[in-house]
């Protein structure tokens, strides 16, 4: 270091090396500590900068998001760390000492306790989520009733994008707090579920369930294995009410695929005269509480009354 060859030069160029130029508490900074000080630092500096980008590049070459993510995370604290263990060793070198850190340390822990109990929250949620892998990113997640991809996992709140492109930013700690409906965890496939009802004749039950079959084994984002299904699940006011079960690997997809699916039963259902049923109402009157029929002045219906 600078202050070692200052020991073994001339007087005169050792008074100048041991100049002092300002002091840091009771401690005199000199032209020596402050060049190995700055020295130190640039080597630090350097040393981070390489650890980032080569554990940033190890990270690239996982196949796992959330491994690639965790190891960014990582890389990122690991170099961070070394830095500050330079600069700590700097500081010392330039005859600061640091045994105030263990009050700060301390007034930092009442901090936290007091102001920063929702970060702290955040930060362990963060933890909890990596460890677990309930949640990766490019997961399909609902939750208070939005529904949207993971797109970053950040160390205090996680960055959902809805279906209408909107950024969600949710805390992590409300991710491990509350039921989280995870559309991709573990397995793609999702069952889903049409109802539908036809009219009351029992002849056409067969042909609206070969229908409701062949359409949806025919749609391209239905799954042929586990093959669709037709139930009948009950026997309605007005309607025999079949339910369609089917499967799709991409839960974004739901909603269209629900949409082409109505399109096509409500075609192929009026043509193959197959009613939809709709809820209808018939008012009797009693015998001798209406209009007679010969009474051509009276009223058809009693007053307030309503036939449908």
């Amino acid at each position: 270091m600078v202050s070692s060859l200052a020991r073994h030069s001339s007087p005169r160029d050792r008074s100048n090396w041991d100049l002092v130029l300002f002091h840091l508490g009771k401690t005199p900074v000199t032209i020596a500590g402050l060049i190995d000080f700055s020295f130190i630092v640039l080597l630090g500096f350097f040393l981070r900068l390489f650890l980032k980008r080569t554990l940033t590049a190890r990270a690239q070459t996982q196949s796992s998001p959330q491994t690639r993510h965790m190891m960014g995370l990582l890389s990122t604290f690991a170099a961070n760390l070394v830095f500050a263990l330079f600069i700590v060793i700097a500081l010392d070198n330039l005859g600061v000492r640091l045994s105030f850190l263990g009050g700060t340390l301390g007034v930092l822990g009442i901090g936290i306790g007091i102001g920063l109990q929702n970060l702290a929250a955040n930060m362990i949620g963060l933890v909890v989520i990596l460890l677990e892998k309930s949640i990766q990113i490019g997961d399909l997640i609902e939750i208070d009733g939005v529904l949207g991809t993971v797109v970053e996992i950040k160390g205090r709140s996680t960055t959902v994008m809805s279906r209408d492109n909107i950024a969600i930013i949710i805390p992590n700690a409300h991710l491990i707090a509350n039921k989280v409906i995870n559309w991709s965890h573990r397995d793609p496939k999702t069952r889903m579920h049409l109802k539908v009802g036809i009219g009351m004749d029992p002849s056409l039950l067969d042909k609206a369930v070969d229908i409701l079959r062949r359409l949806a084994l025919n749609h391209p984002d239905i799954l042929p294995d586990p093959a669709p299904a037709v139930w009948f699940t009950e026997f309605g006011a007005s309607s025999f009410n079949l339910e369609l079960v089917y499967w799709i690997n991409d839960v974004t997809l739901r909603h269209t695929t629900l949409s082409d699916l109505n399109f096509k039963i409500a075609r192929e259902f009026q043509a193959a005269g197959i009613d939809l049923p709709y809820p209808h109402n018939v008012v009797i009157f009693p015998k001798g509480n209406g209009p007679e029929p010969h009474d051509r002045n009276a009223s058809p219906l009693a007053p307030g009354s309503l036939a449908g």
